[in-house]
């Protein structure tokens, strides 16, 4: 990854989503570019208005490429006919939309997600409710 000095300011984005979209837009177009402002803006979201935004970095010899691709990403070239269809959002096969299996859904609640909603409970509800009637008890 490259340093600080070797990097500049390819554009800003209002929000954190918005830059993160833009980083991965470029890096599939083989643009070495990140996020600065991550840490900040995933800390302090209020911040962003007083920064300007998030900015998009990249190295110092590929931004010209980078920044005709964010102008060219921001004037829509790159927006398909599904964009206007929805057809993006759900499998389009005849019978399957609305039908997911519960294998094909995946990352909702993990095991380890469960695990530990468990935990929190148990170590935040549970165990003070008892201590509290423990020692109304005793």
């Amino acid at each position: 990854m490259a340093g600080p000095s070797d990097e500049l300011e390819v554009a800003r984005f209002a929000t954190l989503p918005e830059g993160e979209l833009a980083v991965s837009f470029l890096r599939q177009h083989g643009i070495d570019a990140r996020l600065p402002d991550r840490d900040t803006a995933t800390m302090n979201p209020d911040l962003l208005f007083a920064l300007g935004g998030v900015r998009v970095v990249a190295r110092d010899t590929q931004i010209a490429e980078a920044r005709r691709l964010i102008a060219r990403m921001r004037s829509g070239e790159f927006a398909g006919d599904d964009a206007e269809t929805g057809e993006w959002m759900a499998d389009a096969t005849p019978g399957r939309i609305g039908e997911l299996e519960d294998a094909e859904i995946t990352g909702v609640m993990s095991h380890a997600k469960k695990a530990g909603a468990f935990i929190v409970v148990l170590f935040f509800v549970v165990f003070p409710l008892a201590g509290c009637l423990l020692m109304m008890l005793g």
